[in-house]
């Protein structure tokens, strides 16, 4: 508004001074150059032609000059022009840029246009003119790509960029994670991990965790390949040693027998086991054992005797010995006369509690009695043995009969238990006949 007041005015000035001049003056003229050329120009909002342009007959007084050409910021001047005055309007334009922003895949990559670098990625370019550009994206170890952009106006572009591999690439994973990859010997990081200029053909690649086998497997990769593995370790194996005082205990491992003590069990898969260990006579023992990785552990079981100990002494001797109705043995003397008071005779490793022991002999009454058998001690027990009186045999004279239990016969005559601790012997010129008594 006060532009367009100011050039009223000044027309007004200029025309009062034409008029007090008789209508006549000099003109005025204006020359607009632009680099580069060929830009339109506009006085006053109206188009003139295009620079190199020289304007002849414009009003005295400010005019507002626009020069414009495709690709090119816009440029406005405001010239005030005088009768015979030659103005000289000289304008470098301002070429239009667009705003591109790449990435890419390796990051750090060089950005070249025509050969010449504009920078690593990721990289903000803003001085691309508009149009459509042919940018070449490089890093060492992957293979080049050109792209083609069009920028337009300044609205950002961005555009990512993701280059090939010129060797192999394998991404590994394993279990446990954090295994150490190598790849011909050489450590190229931890699982999981993106292993990437692995040599075309066949390498070597190894996995490692401590506690673990290594894994090794060949592979082979050709440029540009990408292969994924899964790497699921195998645990090193333990060995479990199981002794036991005293030895011989019978050992379990969860409940499944393995053999005795002393035991070496070689191979086994690292975890938690349940071992147990039992022994006659003593208290059964058991623990939770915790085999770790490619470990060898000895476990040592101190078993607690939970039995007691029997002496048995029988008049006479050579009695057997029934303890729960199994025969255990039978008691002797170091005499001949096996009627004599037996030497002790030792139950070892009798369970506590309560057992029914029963002693018998031929021609005895059996006795029978109900023992309790406490951890650690010794009972002592005496046996008195009732003889039973049982006729086995018979002889016959010439003027008598006898029965009665044989205790010995001779050339001289037979000795029969007639009555119960009664004796009788007979001669054998008075025997007529003897024998074995019948039943029937």
């Amino acid at each position: 508004m006060k532009f367009s007041i100011s050039l009223a005015l000044t027309q007004i000035m200029l025309c009062q001074l034409l008029m007090a001049s008789g209508g006549k003056g000099p003109a005025t003229r204006l020359d607009v150059v632009s680099q580069p050329p060929g830009a339109a120009v506009m006085v006053d909002h109206a188009e003139k032609g295009t620079t190199p342009l020289t304007l002849a007959g414009l009003t005295a007084g400010p005019h507002l000059v626009r020069i414009l050409k495709e690709g090119f910021r816009d440029t406005f001047e405001t010239v005030v022009l005088e009768p015979g005055v030659n103005r000289t309007l000289n304008v470098t334009l301002e070429t239009l840029t667009g705003i591109l922003l790449l990435t890419s895949e390796p990051t750090g990559s060089e950005v070249f246009v025509k050969g010449v670098s504009l920078g690593n990625t990721p990289l903000l370019i803003t001085s691309l003119e508009h149009g459509t550009h042919k940018l070449t994206v490089s890093s060492p170890g992957y293979q080049s790509k050109e792209i083609e952009v069009t920028l337009e106006g300044r609205t950002p572009v961005k555009q990512n960029v993701s280059l090939m591999s010129d060797s192999g690439t394998v991404s590994v994973s394993s279990d446990p994670a954090g295994a150490e990859i190598l790849v011909n010997g050489i450590s190229r990081g931890h699982a999981p991990c993106r292993i990437d200029r692995i040599p075309g053909g066949a390498v070597t690649l190894q996995v490692k965790a401590d506690g673990f086998e290594t894994h090794t497997r060949e592979i082979a990769l050709a440029a540009g390949e990408v292969q994924s593995l899964d790497i699921k370790l195998k645990p090193l194996p333990g060995t479990l040693r199981v002794v036991s005082i005293p030895a011989g205990g019978r050992v379990y491992v969860n409940n499944e027998y393995k053999g005795q003590t002393p035991l070496d069990m070689v191979d086994i898969i690292p975890g938690d086991y349940r071992v147990r260990v039992d022994l006659a006579g003593h208290e059964p023992a058991a623990r939770d054992v915790k085999l770790p990785k490619g470990a060898s552990i000895t476990e040592e079981f101190r078993l607690a005797r939970n039995t007691g100990r029997i002496e048995i002494v029988t008049a006479p001797s050579g009695a057997t010995i029934l303890l729960g109705g199994k025969k255990i043995g039978i008691t002797i003397t170091r005499g001949l006369d096996s009627s004599a008071v037996s030497d002790p005779f030792a139950a070892e490793d009798v369970a506590e509690g309560e057992h029914e022991i029963a002693i018998f002999r031929k021609g005895f009454a059996q006795q029978k009695r109900r023992i309790t058998i406490k951890r650690g001690e010794t009972l002592t027990l005496q046996f008195k043995l009732q003889r039973e009186f049982i006729p086995n045999y018979e002889v016959t004279t010439t003027r008598s009969y006898h029965k009665g239990v044989l205790e010995f016969m001779n050339d001289e005559g037979i000795r029969l238990e007639t009555a119960p601790g009664i004796s009788q012997t007979i001669p054998m010129k008075d025997v007529k006949k003897h024998g074995p008594l019948r039943t029937d």
